[in-house]
């Protein structure tokens, strides 16, 4: 069944079977992007995996056809995908088909917006907050606020972002691509600060995109820190926050007390590798005050960890810029259910006061519950 059909029904008789022009999977998101046109319509969609919150976005591109005076209601309600009308059609006589051979789909580098271009030029894009309010995406051909799209004027600053995740996704087809180029930094980075590292393991899967984990084992404290999160910005940031890059690009690291056994160590690592694909998966974002279970160790009060950017125990890393944006280490701070609970109920400000006030007990996975009173 056509995507046209899924989402609105089926054809009414006027209507030729709509065809697929272009599919195109995101690189970090659970998320397909698709070109659909039959002989009235063209719309731009994207499309989230059935288990996952994302849904179902859908952007009008260009009406084939002579738009109508009105929105046609009737149609909406039998199933029909409706056309612009006449009021925000910059072309209200129609255009000509789409071409397979003509369109390129561009990812932004967060994973969860998409581009459509035809012949290089921007005709449509779904942004991260498309769906939300009645807002359906930008479309060139638009004019006005249409009902099922926006003008996409020239002063848009998505086309510079578009233009530069362009770029940017060639990049890794280049000989040395990104990710060969910030590890060696990051390593280095985290050795200046850390000490040099004991083991270094790759946390990828053999799957893209590449990521490591960095470990040192010391005599008083045993350190992980992530290699490569970095390289993409987070999915979502923009809608919670007017400073997106100051906050979108993370590394996860976690600091204990030394004294685990490897395979403790080993069971860590294994668990932090999991939580490092977890913001594009689930089209979310990791900040500062959030939380994530952790119930990995039998031995320990411990159930969740707590991402914190900085405490008065915390190493004071300051890695580089990326791409325009700030680069953050999210610290890993274990606790209990109690503690989450507090988190949850309270917000995240009276808690990190007093996890200042316990000191390194924060790498104590054995310490005593902090008093919530």
């Amino acid at each position: 069944m056509s995507f046209l059909k899924k989402i609105f029904g089926s054809d009414s008789p006027k209507r030729e079977e709509p065809e697929v022009l272009l599919e195109l999977r995101s690189p970090n998101c659970p998320i397909t992007a698709i070109v659909e046109q039959d002989n009235q319509v063209a719309y731009f969609y994207l499309w989230g995996d059935e288990d996952s919150d994302f849904g179902v976005k859908a952007c009008w591109i260009r009406n084939l056809d002579k738009a109508p005076i009105d929105a046609d209601l009737k149609q909406m309600e039998e199933g029909v995908p409706p056309m612009l009308s006449k009021a925000y059609c910059k072309f209200p006589e129609g255009q000509m088909p789409l071409k397979i051979d003509d369109l390129e789909i561009v990812w932004f580098e967060e994973g969860d917006a998409a581009a459509l271009l035809e012949k290089g030029e921007v005709i449509a894009i779904i942004p991260s907050w498309a769906g939300i309010n009645g807002f359906s995406g930008y479309a060139r051909d638009c004019v006005g606020e249409g009902e099922y799209c926006w003008e996409l004027q020239s002063s848009n600053i998505l086309l510079e972002r578009i233009a530069k995740a362009k770029e940017y996704w060639q990049l890794w087809d280049q000989e040395i691509n990104p990710f060969q180029i910030i590890q060696p930094q990051l390593l280095q980075q985290y050795e200046n600060n850390l000490g040099n590292s004991d083991q270094y393991f790759a946390i990828d899967g053999n799957e893209w995109p590449p990521r490591g984990l960095f470990l040192k084992k010391g005599e008083v404290k045993d350190v992980f820190v992530t290699v490569g999160l970095s390289l993409l910005p987070m999915p979502g940031v923009e809608m919670y926050s007017e400073h997106p890059n100051e906050i979108n690009r993370i590394e996860l690291g976690l600091l204990l007390n030394s004294g685990l056994s490897q395979e403790e160590l080993n069971l860590i690592g294994s668990w932090i590798s999991g939580q490092a694909s977890i913001p594009w998966k689930r089209i979310s974002w990791f900040g500062n005050g959030h939380t994530i279970t952790f119930n990995i160790l039998s031995n320990t009060k411990m159930t969740s960890v707590v991402l914190v950017k900085h405490l008065n125990s915390l190493p004071d890393i300051e890695l580089e810029d990326y791409r325009d944006s700030q680069v953050n280490i999210l610290w890993m701070i274990p606790i209990t259910e109690n503690e989450r609970n507090y988190v949850m109920d309270n917000g995240f400000e009276l808690f990190n006061e007093k996890l200042n006030k316990i000191g390194s007990e924060i790498f104590n996975i054995h310490r005593n519950e902090i008093d919530l009173s």
